[in-house]
């Protein structure tokens, strides 16, 4: 009798975990934005952009987050705004607080280039990937919610006499967005001109 107990609630555990992941999957919907397609969660929505010299638009991912994408030749290669210098070997922090208060850029001396690595004073991290047969830039925030999550591709396909370039990115996500994001770009699709 015990045994049968045991197979009924494994048995019935098993049918809920497989409605579960049934309704994950309807929650995905394909987004076809002309020159490409992305899987992205069902309350992702287009928002259309006029752009002048390439195909721009974003995504409405909720009521604070928005993503933003450029087509085109001159697409933001997703590169930070670097916040020190080095210079004779010293590195130099740029002070942030003064930034937006002061008529002249503050630095202050941190350490010299053989005991600072200088990564630390980056927001994002970089990683490389195939996606969709094309070398891509994948950026995302060493601290969840600070910094910049998204794509950058430096050649997609000849137009005209230059190359065409792609970008997709979000800053200072929401955590799941974050995720939706990273797991939403790797299901890109272009579509040749």
């Amino acid at each position: 009798m015990r045994i049968k107990q045991h197979l009924i609630l494994l048995t019935a555990s098993t049918l809920l975990l497989l409605l579960a992941c049934k309704s994950k999957e309807k929650q995905l919907k394909t987004i076809d934005l002309g020159s490409f397609t992305i899987e992205a969660p069902t309350s992702w929505h287009p928002i259309k952009q006029a752009g002048i010299d390439s195909y721009v638009g974003q995504i409405a991912i909720d009521d604070r987050d928005t993503l933003f994408f450029d087509l085109g030749w001159y697409s933001n290669d997703l590169s930070e705004d670097q916040l020190f210098t080095v210079h004779e070997k010293n590195i130099y922090l740029l002070d942030e607080e003064l930034l937006y208060n002061e008529d002249s850029l503050v630095y202050t001396f941190v350490g010299t280039t053989d005991s600072i690595n200088v990564n630390r004073y980056f927001k994002d991290s970089v990683a490389w990937e195939v996606i969709d047969n094309r070398r891509a830039k994948i950026v995302r925030p060493k601290k969840t919610g600070v910094g910049t999550t998204g794509i950058f591709i430096d050649s997609l396909w000849q137009a005209g006499s230059a190359v065409d370039r792609f970008q997709m990115n979000g800053k200072n996500l929401k955590p799941e967005n974050e995720k939706h994001l990273l797991t939403a770009i790797r299901t890109l699709k272009f579509k040749n001109n």
